[in-house]
């Protein structure tokens, strides 16, 4: 899969630098958000607090485009997040976070080849490293129906707990309707992914559903735009033997998600924008310190140019 990825983005890039680049844009955001965590988390260290928290998020980023022609474009960004909160210092998370994402239009399809690097520091210290790199094709199956499915492979690297470290094979393919003249989206994903670490303990396969509802509407002049979705994500862990406990001869920590998500966004002007969110998560496992539920809430000031 690794070299099947390496060839087609040769192919790809040959096609884009090929070209010229007629035109490039670029844009950025900068926002402020009050946050609400009813129960703090870092899922990639199965780390939970009971006790909740609020805090400050701050987001800032910028992406450049660059169109060759009416078949070829490259888009690069770099994205930063700070969650400060009040009290629990240990669980501040800031997250760095490049992609650079080249398509190409072939035979009326959409051929994209997509990196994505990311580095998070908890607590100011680095925790973890984050590649992927993914393989995708989309097509319009009517004129209001679209389908992108995607390829990928994932790297992740633990900067103290090396045997987590893990390498990640995934497919997903999400299917776009939309109606009212585009006011209204529908969205259904699907996705498989098969991981294995350093550590067979922390070896899975799984899969998830991503749904989405999104309506695009005026009020009192101004553009809204409200969004509902769920999102479900299953693992299915690999029992190992636990020498420590004789009388249990495989551990697991198999683990169902669900979590419910909104939002409501009111763009005040063309630069400004509010920006309210709920989420409420469901987190079961087989292990009681992993079974807990999450509400997070955010209240963001967004400018964008």
């Amino acid at each position: 899969m690794k070299y099947m990825l390496s060839s087609l983005g040769c192919i790809l890039s040959m096609q884009v630098m090929a070209a010229t680049p007629e035109t490039f844009t670029f844009s950025g955001e900068a926002s402020l958000a009050l946050i609400n965590n009813s129960a703090l988390s870092v899922d990639e260290l199965d780390e939970v607090s009971s006790q909740g928290d609020s805090g400050i998020q701050k987001t800032a980023a910028v992406t450049g485009l660059w169109t060759f022609n009416n078949k070829a474009k490259l888009t690069s960004s770099y994205r930063y997040n700070d969650q400060d909160y009040h009290q629990l210092d240990s669980f501040d998370l800031a997250l760095h976070q490049v992609s650079i994402d080249g398509t190409y239009k072939w035979q009326e399809k959409d051929l994209g080849l997509r990196y994505d690097g990311a580095k998070a520091k908890l607590a100011g210290e680095t925790y973890l490293t984050f590649q992927q790199a993914s393989i995708y094709l989309g097509t319009f199956l009517q004129p209001q129906t679209f389908l992108r499915t995607s390829l990928k492979i994932k790297r992740k690297d633990f900067a103290v707990i090396t045997r987590r470290n893990a390498n990640t094979f995934g497919v997903s393919t999400e299917l776009f309707h939309f109606i009212n003249d585009g006011r209204t989206m529908l969205m259904l994903g699907l996705s498989a992914d098969k991981e294995t670490a350093t550590d067979s303990q922390f070896n899975y396969g799984g899969y998830g559903v991503n749904t989405k509802l999104s309506q695009k509407f005026e009020l009192f002049g101004l553009a809204h735009k409200a969004t509902i979705g769920w999102r479900f994500q299953s693992k299915d862990f690999q029992a190992v033997s636990n020498n420590d406990i004789p009388s249990q001869r495989e551990s697991k920590a198999d683990e169902h998600r669900h979590i419910f998500h909104g939002q409501w966004q009111l763009n005040v002007n063309e630069h400004l924008v509010v920006i309210g969110n709920v989420e409420y998560g469901d987190y079961r496992s087989e292990l009681d310190s992993q079974t807990y539920t999450q509400t997070l809430s955010n209240l963001a000031i967004k400018a964008q140019f």
